[in-house]
């Protein structure tokens, strides 16, 4: 059977939908690159925010409408679980999948071939759903709530689906799913639940299967990367996670931490980092905010204190680290006066990135309900400002590296009006899809690891040529 993967929202997401392609192209079924060939399309929702959403049913509706007789349209993921009334009532969804059993999509979607087991591995004996018709829309089912073994789909990895992974050099591998935080804005606790992670094992044994597909650079993601394995019994959890990486994987792959909340950055995670070159000197931490009683209202730690102490410990311990972090503007009842600390914190700190938000009012969260709504017209003029005085501080922090040395990964090339061949990559300060690149005049395939002298430095990009 041919089948077609969509992927809408995080690269949390797209983590769950290489588990898919890999589950499907395991049982024997085909990927094909466009929705007019497969049989079966399936499309990973998000629901993060409502423009998500509305991305999401957009989606789905232009691929029911242009459906062809015999194709079933599979709506999996986030938005399937979160407002699955909502997506079941699409003309032409066939089938929901929520996001806690996207490893049921192989039982969804049927007649495929016995699954392949490495040899010296148990066979998997996995039973055919009972699908039950969803209300009000035909044919569509709906894949029934129930639990999955081995800590609801986080099988021991000795017998889950190698994923697919066709991220090129670099790969995401999500660690845990869920959250115990309850911040006031977000919804995703509602749908994805606590946090869930994964085991130690099944964590060493996916990095080494994308090692071996050639991935030189390896994004450690979660809801709340610095809990990992607080479930688990674990003390210091992710700091014990990368040591063991960093004893199975080549000497040569990088480890990128992403969503690290600041109060789970302990001590020894810091000396871990700084002892080992395969993990990158850059970490991402999502503070949200700056003043203490906005933090409060958000449900956020509110010493900012302790998180500068933080990030001095970590330039103590790695003098280039690069420090990335994501702040919402406009948030029930933030002053102008709550907001010029958030700037003066911005200026006080000096990120290397950052990331601003407009804050969005969801139904059923806290802070939907919250009085002191701001305008907004008051919350996309905060947003400017805070960037424009970021992009002042990013060019400071990048011009640093002019004269310098970096090593870079290279991930295409192009040329110039004048016959150059010009790379495009990133360094250890650049995570795909949020960060910058590094242009690099000369030759070199993509995948290679190369080394640049940097030339020029803007807000956001470095320029150099191969040394």
């Amino acid at each position: 059977m041919k089948y077609h993967i969509i992927t809408l929202g995080c690269p949390k997401n797209s983590v769950d939908s290489e588990g898919m392609d890999g589950i499907l192209s395991t049982q024997g079924h085909t990927p094909v690159a466009e929705f007019a060939a497969a049989d079966v399309v399936i499309v990973n929702t998000c629901s993060f925010i409502a423009a998500a959403r509305d991305e999401t049913l957009e989606v789905l509706r232009t691929l029911g409408t242009a459906k062809t007789a015999g194709q079933r349209l599979i709506a999996a993921g986030c938005m399937a679980e979160s407002h699955s009334d909502l997506v079941q009532a699409v003309p032409g969804v066939d089938a929901t999948l929520s996001t806690r059993h996207w490893m049921r999509i192989g039982e969804l979607v049927g007649g495929a071939v016995a699954q392949a087991v490495p040899a010296g591995q148990p066979e998997r004996n996995i039973p055919l759903l009972d699908l039950q018709p969803v209300a009000g829309n035909g044919n569509a089912v709906q894949v029934p709530d129930q639990p999955l073994p081995d800590r609801e789909g986080y099988a021991d990895w000795r017998t889950a689906p190698i994923r697919r992974t066709q991220q090129g050099p670099s790969a995401y591998l999500k660690i845990s799913d869920g959250c115990n935080l309850r911040c006031a804005f977000c919804t995703i606790p509602s749908f994805k639940g606590d946090m869930r992670s994964k085991a130690v094992g099944a964590v060493l044994g996916e990095a080494q299967e994308l090692a071996a597909q050639g991935v030189h650079e390896i994004i450690l993601i979660a809801q709340h990367l610095t809990d990992y394995g607080r479930d688990l019994g674990m003390q210091d959890g992710l700091a014990t996670l990368l040591e063991e990486l960093c004893g199975v994987l080549p000497s040569n792959t990088w480890l990128r931490l992403m969503y690290a909340y600041p109060h789970g950055i302990t001590p020894r995670l810091i000396e871990v980092m700084a002892q080992h070159s395969q993990i990158c000197a850059y970490l991402d931490m999502p503070l949200q905010h700056a003043h203490p009683d906005t933090l409060r209202r958000m449900r956020r730690p509110s010493d900012t204190e302790r998180t500068k102490a933080t990030i001095r410990a970590l330039r103590e311990a790695m003098p280039d680290i690069a420090l990335r972090s994501t702040f919402i503007v406009g948030f029930p009842g933030e002053t102008n006066r709550e907001f010029r600390a958030l700037l003066a914190f911005l200026e006080d700190v000096q990120f290397d990135r950052v990331g601003a938000f407009q804050y969005s009012q969801e139904p059923g969260t806290p802070a939907a309900t919250l009085p002191g709504q701001v305008a907004p017209r008051i919350i996309e003029r905060r947003r400017h400002e805070l960037m424009q005085l970021q992009q002042e501080i990013s060019l400071a922090r990048n011009q640093q590296w002019q004269g310098r040395t970096l090593d870079v990964i290279v991930e295409g090339e192009g040329v110039t009006d004048d016959g150059q061949v010009l790379l495009v990559g990133r360094s250890f300060r650049d995570a795909p899809e949020v960060d910058g690149q590094v242009f690099v005049w000369g030759a070199a395939p993509v995948g290679a690891r190369i080394q640049a002298h940097i030339l020029h430095a803007a807000e956001y990009d470095l320029w150099g040529e191969i040394r």
